[in-house]
C-alpha cells in the first residue's frame, strides 16, 4: 500500500483548505493506464486544477485487471505510488469516516462488512461514498466514472461526473492534439481497454475539436 494517503477529517474544512478533487473509478483508470495514456489523464486533470484521489479498493480492482490486460498492474503501480495520486485508505469500520460508511451502506443496501464482500460495482460505490463525504466537508468534487450505472449513482447524490470523453474534451482545450488524427488515434487506443466506449463518430469529440480549431 502506498505511503501517501489522503486524510479526511469529520469536520468541514476552512475555505483555505478546500480543494477541487477528482476521485477516480477503475474503468477510467483501466482505459488510460491500459492504453499507456495515464500521463495524459494526469496532465489534463492537473491542468484543470483537480487533485487526484483513488480509493484503495479501486487500486486493487485495477491491479486485478492485469490478468486481462498484461502489463496493466506494473504501469498502474508506478502511477499509484507517484506524487500525482493520493490513495484513500481501504474502508474499515474502525477507521473510515462515518459519512463514508453511511453512504456506502446506503448505496449497497447492506452493512459494511457484507457490502465489501460483493465485488460487483464495489469501486463505484466506494467512489460515490467518498465523493459525498468530501463534498459535505466543503470541497468541490468530481467523480471520474464511465459506467452508466455508476454515473446514475453519482447523479442521485448530486456529484459531478467526468467521463473518458470529458477528459479528451479538456485535452483538446489544453492543446494536446495538433491534428484531429491524433485525437482519433488516442480514442481508438482507449477503446481497446473496455467495451463501453462508443465509436468515435458517435461522440462529440470531432465537433469539439473543430470548434477549438476555429477559435484558435
Amino acid at each position: 500500500m502506498p505511503e501517501k494517503h489522503a486524510e479526511a477529517s469529520e469536520r468541514a474544512v476552512s475555505p483555505e483548505q478546500r480543494e477541487s478533487v477528482c476521485i477516480l473509478d477503475a474503468v477510467i483508470c483501466v482505459h488510460f493506464v491500459g492504453a499507456n495514456l495515464h500521463r495524459l489523464l494526469v496532465d489534463v486533470l492537473e491542468k484543470a486544477e483537480l487533485t487526484l484521489l483513488v480509493p484503495q479498493e479501486v487500486c486493487d480492482e485495477v491491479a486485478r485487471k492485469d490478468r486481462k490486460y498484461r502489463g496493466l498492474q506494473l504501469r498502474w503501480g508506478r502511477l499509484e505510488r507517484s506524487q500525482h495520486v493520493r490513495v484513500l485508505p481501504a474502508l474499515e469500520a474502525r477507521t473510515a469516516p462515518t459519512r463514508v460508511v453511511e453512504v456506502f451502506e446506503d448505496v449497497r443496501g447492506r452493512q459494511l462488512e457484507d457490502a465489501l464482500r460483493e465485488s460487483k460495482d464495489l469501486g463505484e460505490a466506494v467512489v460515490v461514498a467518498h465523493g459525498v463525504h468530501f463534498q459535505d466537508l466543503g470541497h468541490e468534487v468530481f467523480v471520474a466514472i464511465d459506467d452508466q450505472g455508476g454515473q446514475a449513482l453519482a447523479a442521485e447524490r448530486d456529484l459531478a461526473v467526468i467521463t473518458v470523453e470529458d477528459v479528451l474534451m479538456m485535452a483538446i482545450e489544453f492543446g494536446h492534439f495538433s491534428v484531429e488524427g491524433e485525437l482519433k488515434k488516442t480514442y481508438e487506443k482507449l477503446r481497446g481497454f473496455g467495451d463501453g466506449l462508443p465509436p468515435y463518430a458517435s461522440t462529440e469529440l470531432s465537433i469539439s475539436y473543430k470548434s477549438w480549431r476555429e477559435r484558435g
